[in-house]
């Protein structure tokens, strides 16, 4: 009976590993689908005349997460930017193949698939101004996309070239900063795909509706593996078990009921070759929910511990 309802429990916390993995790269496709929509800009940008040296050494140098576009000219259809952040780590840029910028000033373009490019040496390039730029990926996850003819560069020089506006972006940038700049550009009009099929509403929703159910399976599971103990428990107690003892061994059983859910879900995740699998994001949730784990196993076995003080009945 033990060892059915520690396969079940297993395959109950497989599940809900499974559930929030696949939820959240939903989440992440339609972060990708909006950036897309929006053409690489979140609901925060801004379009503000002043120079890149003031936006990041002074107005805006407290935002982590800053990012900056310089519109560029071009001598065909390319709808051609700079780029730069503080942040390289944190974008959500819709790129369907390749991989976005790690660093500043990496000399490194990102384009649309209509994009014109030069194949050299095993290696793809963007020239711009006579300088040749490493293509690392391609812009676009739908097709026909938004992003077709656009190309960005990753090029700090390329924020000296004269223009009548840079574009920032960042977490609560439109917030802090909407009324010393304004929005005056017609461009800041354009709501995007997702504001037009309200994807972004029901997106949230349904990450938090995946979390809750998540946080209830796993007090669930919880209980679950606290009655499996409770005989074995209340024998350990009668023959003079001490409490710790009691409650370690019931911590290591509780581990192993969580491992084997870890490592099956590490070989199932490779068959879904939609799903980018974020090792991080994966540990990160074991965590997670091993301590949410603990904490409701330990407040049932407190909870039974104080009431075995008035006797066991078995």
């Amino acid at each position: 009976m033990k060892k059915q309802r520690f396969l079940v429990s297993s395959l109950f916390i497989l599940c809900i590993y499974l559930l929030l993995i696949f939820v959240s790269e939903y989440q992440r496709q339609q972060d990708k689908l909006f950036f897309e929509s929006k053409d690489l800009y979140s609901t925060d940008h801004l379009f503000v005349k002043e120079t890149f040296q003031t936006i990041v050494k002074d107005k805006f140098k407290t935002s982590s997460d800053l990012s900056v576009f310089i519109p560029l000219e071009s001598k065909n259809n390319d709808k051609v930017r700079g780029y730069f952040s503080k942040n390289y780590s944190d974008a959500h840029f819709p790129i369907k193949n390749g991989s976005f910028f790690s660093k500043p000033n990496s000399k490194e373009a990102l384009v649309g698939k209509d994009v014109v490019t030069i194949s050299e040496n095993a290696c793809t390039y963007y020239e711009y101004n006579n300088q040749k730029y490493n293509v690392i990926g391609y812009l676009g996850i739908t097709n026909p996309s938004f992003l077709d003819d656009s190309v960005l560069i990753n090029d700090s020089s390329l924020f000296n070239t004269p223009t009548n506006y840079l574009a920032i972006d960042g977490k609560k940038i439109n917030t802090n900063y909407q009324d010393r700049f304004g929005k005056n550009n017609s461009y800041q009009n354009n709501m995007g795909l997702d504001r037009k099929v309200n994807s972004d509403y029901f997106s949230p929703l349904i990450y938090s509706l995946t979390l809750v159910i998540a946080i209830m399976c796993t007090v669930l599971i919880a209980y679950l593996i606290f009655t499996d103990l409770k005989k074995e428990n209340y024998i350990k107690y009668i023959l003079g078990t001490s409490t710790f003892i009691k409650y370690k061994s019931n911590l290591f059983y509780l581990l192993s009921t969580c491992i084997f859910p870890v490592f099956s879900c590490l070989l199932i995740l490779p068959f879904f070759k939609i799903i980018s699998i974020h090792y991080f994001f994966t540990f990160n949730l074991f965590l997670i929910q091993l301590l949410l784990m603990c904490f409701s196993f330990t407040c049932f076995f407190i909870k039974e511990e104080r009431s075995n003080l008035h006797g066991v009945i078995l």
